[in-house]
């Protein structure tokens, strides 16, 4: 039974993963029965060869759903937060990924997910539940790829082109691995990676990557941090039918280049006010989501003369109790741990923008009466900052509005499009 359960939620699977893929365009995953470890700890490990240089648009990372009795998901597809922290150029990397098994699950489902055109081998999957002290290993089936046939691994492909096949070319150990290639995948254009409208501009030292869409008034993405344009996706089509929608991808993210300069957020912000200069355009209206809620503020701040409105959407002064979630700081100051044990340079973008998170930005709140623009301040009511953070921004800047999504987190223009959307038209519109 418990096999027939698990065969019928792969098939869930791969349509419900799907919904949640964004720009991943291959996902390979086998289900492993855990009920007899409902509660407990688990890691998850493989190992990664990667043929091309990690990017912000190319990667590989774990992930994992649970499922439950009647072979449905439980949750959201979890995955490995930073493919960077584990990527080793030229050598096999070892990921791994730690979580707990739902108290309710049947199973879990483990596998990768992959984005971008690039090309990997994968090997030697292992799945361990921790109890007590003890570090029982939970059998994956060919999690060493060295059976003749593919099963039980599946896969599921956003794209034509993607390619998975038993490769002798390289190991880890034994004699085979999987290679995923999707160097030949026929992906679709899509903002942040529409090369027909997408071009580079020389800003502060280095290259910034920007596409425009639509007619109309000037409308500015500002992406949040280690990511791109590409996140507002669920905004484009909206947006763009009213304005004329410009995405710039922050120095170091997307597809623009970096240098050794400290990354601040106030560089971020000169940054943008020189591409804005570079592209004659002034008195703006602005998006900016996280991080880019953050380089908006000292926009409006410091350079009033191109914000014409603004909206921010999970943004903070600083970091501290006050602020942000401490469990965030938790998170990110054990990956910065991880990677210095991993050798990872203090130079590495990745470390980089996680040094940000933890030390920027660091705003006077009564310096946001600067700020002329009316704005938008917005956030999830279960967000990473507390709500009365979201308060005080509002309250110290002179034309301020704010708007907290129920129900909603940080990832309210993803996962609740329709109600963000609304609420960014109805404000530029007033």
């Amino acid at each position: 039974m418990l096999k027939l359960i698990l065969n019928v939620f792969i098939f869930l699977f791969s349509v419900i993963f799907a919904q949640f893929s964004g720009q991943m365009l291959y996902q390979i995953y086998q289900g492993v029965n855990v009920e007899k470890y409902q509660g407990k700890n688990f890691i998850l490990e493989g190992k990664i060869f990667y043929n091309n240089e990690i990017s912000n648009s190319s990667w590989i990372v774990l992930t994992t759903v649970p499922m439950n009795s009647k072979g449905k998901v439980m949750k959201d597809p979890t995955h490995t937060p930073d493919a960077g922290i584990y990527y080793k150029k030229g050598e096999w990397s070892s990921y791994e990924m730690k979580g707990k098994i739902d108290k309710n699950a049947m199973g879990l489902v483990i596998g990768v997910s992959v984005a971008g055109k690039g090309s990997y081998y994968l090997d030697d999957f292992k799945l361990y539940v921790l109890d007590g002290k003890d570090k029982i290993e939970i059998p994956v089936k060919n999690g060493d790829f060295e059976e003749g046939s593919l099963m039980p691994w599946q896969s599921h492909a956003a794209e034509k082109g993607s390619v998975m096949s038993i490769s002798t070319a390289k190991s880890f150990s034994g004699k085979q691995s999987l290679l995923i290639d999707n160097s030949n995948a026929d992906v679709k254009p899509s903002i942040g990676n529409n090369k027909e409208v997408g071009k580079m501009i020389d800003i502060n030292g280095v290259k910034l990557y920007y596409e425009i869409y639509g007619q109309g008034d000037p409308l500015l993405l500002i992406h949040g941090n280690n990511s791109s344009m590409a996140s507002f996706d669920n905004q484009l089509e909206v947006l763009s039918k009213k304005y004329q929608v410009i995405g710039l991808d922050s120095r170091g993210q997307g597809n623009s280049s970096s240098d050794d300069t400290k990354l601040t957020y106030e560089l971020m912000a000169d940054d943008v006010n020189v591409f804005l200069n570079k592209m004659n355009l002034k008195n703006v209206n602005v998006l900016g989501w996280s991080d880019g809620g953050n380089i908006a503020v000292i926009l409006g701040m410091e350079y009033p003369d191109k914000v014409k409105k603004m909206a921010i959407m999970g943004t903070v002064l600083y970091n501290n109790e006050t602020s942000v979630d401490p469990e965030i700081n938790k998170i990110l100051h054990q990956q910065v741990k991880e990677m210095k044990a991993r050798g990872v340079a203090e130079n590495n973008m990745d470390y980089r923008l996680k040094m940000l998170l933890l030390t920027e930005p660091n705003i006077n709140p009564d310096a946001l009466k600067k700020i002329q623009a009316p704005t938008l301040v917005m956030a999830g009511e279960h967000d990473v900052m507390p709500e009365k953070h979201t308060r005080l921004i509002t309250d110290k800047i002179p034309n301020g509005k704010m708007l907290i999504f129920k129900g909603g987190d940080h990832e309210a223009p993803k996962n609740m499009p329709e109600k963000f959307n609304k609420a960014i038209l109805e404000f530029f519109e007033e």
